[in-house]
C-alpha cells in the first residue's frame, strides 16, 4: 500500500548507474519512479489474499478438485507476508530521497508522513474489523509506525531490528497465554474493542501480530536497499534466493520435516531444545520460509516487468496494485458484507475461488478505467489528503 506515495505512473526507466550511498541506499530508485514489478507484485499478493480470505470467511474447507486443494495448500499463509514485505519495500522507496540527501527536514517530513498514514490505516482497520476479523490494516499501521523508527538507519540495522522483533515475539509468547481472546474457538476475537483486548490482539496473538510480523516489513526495507532494481544485481539475488526458496518449499511439504523439529530426539537435550525453538511461536522456521517466498516473489515480478515492460497484462496488474488499499477494503465491504447480510456466506471451496476470481477481474477493470482520470485510487487519494 506504500505505492501511494510514489507519484509518477508508468514504467519509467531507472538510472542504470545509481549512486551508492554509505547509508545502504545502494540502487534504490529515487522518489518519483513507478516500479511496474513492485506494483505487479502487490496486485498478485492482493489476489492471493482475497482468495485465501474468501476461503476462510466462507468456511470453504471441504472437498474440491485436486488441483484446487493443491493450490489452496500452497498459498496458505504466504500472501499476507508478501504483502507486508512489499510494504517495507514501499517505505524504503518513499524515504529514498531523504536518505540520499541526508536533509533533516526531509527525514522528519517522511517519518511524520509514515506515522500519520499508519494511524489512518489503524483506524480504517478497526472499522474494517467489524465485518472481517482477519483484517490486516490495523496491524499494518503499527508495522509502519515501528518501521519509521529505523527508516534512516543503515541496512544492517534493519536486519538487526527484524531479529530483535523475533526475539521479542518469542519472549511475549512465552510470558503471555496466546490463547487468551480465542476461548470460544470462533474466528472473532473476544474483547477486541476493549483496551486490553486490542493491545493483546494487535501485539501478541492476533492473526498478524506486530510481534513478529513487523520483521517482514523490516526485511522488505532491507531488500529495497539492495541492488535488486539493477538487472545484473537482481539476477545475482535470483540465483541465490530461488533455489533456497524451492528447497524450503519442498522440505516443508513433507509432514515428517516439521515433525522432526517438534520432536527431534537427537539424544542431545540442548540441541533438541534449539531445534524445537525453531517451531515454537512465533515459529521462526515457518516465518523464514514465508519470507523467502516473499523475497522470491518480489524478485521474479521485478524481472518479469523488466523483460516485458510493454506488456498490457503487466501494466494492468501494476495499475491494479497501485490501488491495493481500495481493493482490500472493497473485497470485504462489497462482497463479504452483502453475503453475510443475505445469509449466504457459507460456500464451497470452488465457489469461494470463483467469487475471488470474479472480484479480482472487476478490480482490474475498475483500476484501468479509473486510472484514466485519476492518479490514485479513491482510498489512496483520501489517505494522501488526510495524512500527507
Amino acid at each position: 500500500m506504500e505505492q501511494f506515495e510514489l507519484e509518477k505512473r508508468g514504467g519509467a526507466a531507472l538510472d542504470p548507474h545509481p549512486s551508492t550511498m554509505p547509508s545502504g541506499a545502494d540502487n534504490t530508485p529515487r522518489k518519483g519512479h513507478r516500479l511496474l514489478g513492485i506494483d505487479m507484485a502487490r496486485s498478485l499478493a492482493i489476489f492471493l489474499m482475497v482468495v485465501e480470505n474468501y476461503k476462510n470467511a466462507m468456511e470453504a474447507h471441504g472437498a474440491g478438485p485436486a488441483w484446487l486443494v493443491w493450490f489452496f495448500s500452497h498459498i496458505e499463509g504466504r500472501a499476507a507476508p508478501t504483502f507486508v514485505t512489499l510494504m517495507g519495500v514501499g517505505l524504503a522507496l518513499l524515504a529514498h530521497k531523504a536518505l540520499e540527501s541526508g536533509d533533516p527536514a526531509l527525514r522528519r517530513g517522511d517519518t511524520s508522513r509514515i506515522i500519520k498514514r499508519g494511524v489512518f490505516l489503524v483506524l480504517l482497520g478497526v472499522f474494517n474489523y467489524q465485518l472481517w476479523p482477519g483484517d490486516i490494516l490495523h496491524f499494518y499501521g503499527f508495522y509502519m509506525a515501528l518501521c519509521a523508527l529505523v527508516l534512516f538507519r543503515p541496512s544492517w540495522t534493519l536486519l538487526a531490528s527484524a531479529a530483535t522483533v523475533m526475539v521479542l515475539a518469542y519472549i511475549v509468547n512465552q510470558v503471555f497465554d496466546s490463547n487468551v481472546g480465542w476461548e470460544n474457538g470462533h474466528i472473532w476475537y473476544n474483547g477486541y474493542l476493549t483496551p486490553s483486548g486490542f493491545v493483546r490482539n494487535t501485539f501478541m496473538n492476533g492473526y498478524h501480530p506486530v510481534f513478529a510480523w513487523t520483521a517482514y516489513a523490516l526485511v522488505g526495507m532491507w531488500l529495497a536497499r539492495q541492488a535488486i532494481f539493477d538487472r545484473q544485481g537482481r539476477r545475482r539475488f535470483l540465483v541465490i534466493f530461488i533455489p533456497i526458496t524451492l528447497v524450503f518449499e519442498i522440505a516443508i511439504s513433507f509432514p515428517d520435516f516439521l515433525s522432526f523439529f517438534y520432536n527431534p530426539h537427537t539424544g542431545v537435550p540442548f540441541l533438541d531444545s534449539m531445534l524445537q525453538l525453531l517451531v515454537t511461536r512465533p515459529r521462526p522456521l515457518i516465518m523464514l520460509e514465508r519470507q523467502l517466498v516473499a523475497i522470491s516473489a518480489v524478485l521474479v515480478c521485478l524481472e518479469l516487468a523488466d523483460r516485458f515492460r510493454t506488456s498490457r497484462i503487466i501494466e494492468t496488474l501494476a495499475t491494479t496494485g497501485r490501488m491495493s488499499l481500495t481493493h482490500y477494503l472493497a473485497h470485504t465491504f462489497l462482497v463479504l458484507g452483502p453475503m453475510f447480510l443475505l445469509g449466504i456466506l457459507q460456500q464451497s471451496r470452488m465457489t469461494s475461488f470463483i467469487i475471488a476470481c470474479c472480484f479480482f477481474a472487476a478490480a482490474m477493470t475498475f483500476s484501468v478505467l479509473y486510472s484514466r482520470r485519476f492518479k490514485q485510487g479513491p482510498l489512496e487519494a483520501l489517505m494522501r489528503r488526510i495524512a500527507g
